[in-house]
């Protein structure tokens, strides 16, 4: 099947793509589903430590192989709606394994990683080199992206398949991107395209005022790290510099993009299409809300046993501590939903989730295709204020005639008191 194309979808559509990490089964489960029903691009973004090749160890979401990955999404996603895609593919991505290695040797690997990428039905494939930025020259490490990025077109030209590029060597920090860098880095990729002759890169990512941390997204205010996050204020600067990158890229026939796009409010979501954002990165928000599902799920029906049990669980996994701003208030419970999806493949807490699957089938509803249900809900709120869906006439009218069936929750009586 000839797959609908990312960059043609742009061309035709004036709104930003909703791209989703894949933190679980479930939640990948959820994206098919959902982006099937919808009809619209929603693309998975993997990175290495989430999924990686089977010669590099594989990645901690359900213990897949790439290779295991593209196959189980391509006999799924039957429209063709769900671009695989490659989050932050290059050297010293992978995780522990990668830190003690050369650059020559970092290389071997992001380079082997992204031709089983492709190999494997990948449709987008980001080159990030910028681990390393500090302590590396700017020209090493744009070396770095043109030897990917020439390896990823060659090998893509051998398959004879269509791949496309995002680009982008900056680390989030919540600040915002300098339109004259991004037009630096722009200046430097288109002209090493067009030497070569290669297509340019679909997205170049920047930093719009948004970090994820913890379990909300904060910005910069004056320089100053605001846990509240002052979306009015990122707006103002949005307007001031968003706008301006984006013409620059738009230019460069590039749609640039965002990579902290978690727990935006309505308007701040909506504002991304008017400013000429193309692309919108979301993944912690969903792992988190499964984890928080969960455990309510499991405290409405009385299994403290169980619910505790996954608790420590997530707490004693540590996956929390990078996710922490400093002087951090959260409580251990807090702890705890930050890590939890981390934790959906450790064998003892799938002994935990078959008891708990049990109790929900005795219950009258299965534990999976709820938390599905639950994360479409979440893919709603976005889509529709990313403007997949203007030509509807309202809200209402989209959920009742295009997604019934994502939101008519059936259960039985007894269970009613989930929805």
């Amino acid at each position: 099947m000839n797959k609908p194309n990312l960059r043609d979808y742009l061309l035709k559509n004036n709104h930003p793509i909703l791209c989703i990490g894949p933190m679980s089964k479930n939640i990948i489960d959820a994206v098919v589903r959902f982006a099937n029903r919808i009809r619209k691009p929603v693309p998975l973004i993997a990175s290495r430590r989430q999924i990686e090749c089977r010669d590099l160890g594989g990645g901690y979401v359900e213990k897949w192989a790439t290779e295991d990955f593209g196959k189980y999404i391509g006999e799924r996603d039957i429209g063709g709606f769900v671009p695989l895609c490659r989050d932050h593919g290059g050297p010293w991505q992978g995780g522990a394994a990668e830190e003690n290695l050369s650059i020559l040797e970092a290389m071997e690997r992001a380079q082997h990683s992204m031709m089983v990428d492709l190999e494997s039905g990948f449709q987008i494939i980001h080159i990030d080199p910028s681990i390393r930025q500090e302590t590396l020259s700017e020209s090493a490490i744009m070396d770095m992206l043109f030897d990917l990025y020439a390896s990823v077109v060659e090998k893509s030209q051998k398959l004879e398949q269509r791949v496309e590029i995002e680009v982008g060597s900056e680390q989030q920090s919540g600040s915002f991107s300098a339109p004259e860098e991004i037009l630096k880095l722009l200046k430097q990729v288109t002209q090493f395209c067009d030497m070569n002759q290669f297509q340019r890169p679909l997205f170049c990512v920047v930093q719009t005022g948004t970090l994820v941390k913890e379990m909300r997204n904060i910005g910069l205010t004056d320089g100053r790290r605001n846990e509240n996050f002052d979306q009015k204020y990122c707006v103002s600067m949005m307007e001031k510099n968003i706008r301006k990158i984006a013409d620059l890229a738009s230019a460069n026939q590039i749609y640039i993009k965002e990579h902290n796009g978690d727990y935006l409010s309505d308007g701040s979501m909506a504002l991304r299409k008017h400013l000429g954002v193309g692309g919108v990165n979301l993944a912690p928000e969903l792992g988190v809300l499964e984890s928080k599902t969960l455990i309510t799920v499991t405290t409405e029906l009385g299994l403290k046993t169980e619910r505790d049990a996954m608790l420590k669980i997530f707490y004693e996994s540590k996956k929390w501590e990078k996710w922490l701003i400093k002087d951090s208030e959260s409580s251990d419970l807090d702890r705890a939903m930050i890590a939890g999806h981390y934790n959906f493949s450790n064998p003892e807490f799938l002994e935990i989730k078959a008891k708990i699957e049990a109790k929900t089938y005795a219950a009258g509803f299965d534990l999976d295709d709820y938390l599905r249900q639950k994360l479409e809900g979440a893919l709603i709120r976005y889509v529709w204020n990313l403007g997949y869906f203007e030509e509807l006439e309202g809200r209402i009218s989209m959920q009742k005639e295009t997604l019934p069936s994502i939101l008519e929750i059936k259960m039985t009586s007894e269970t009613n008191r989930f929805v």
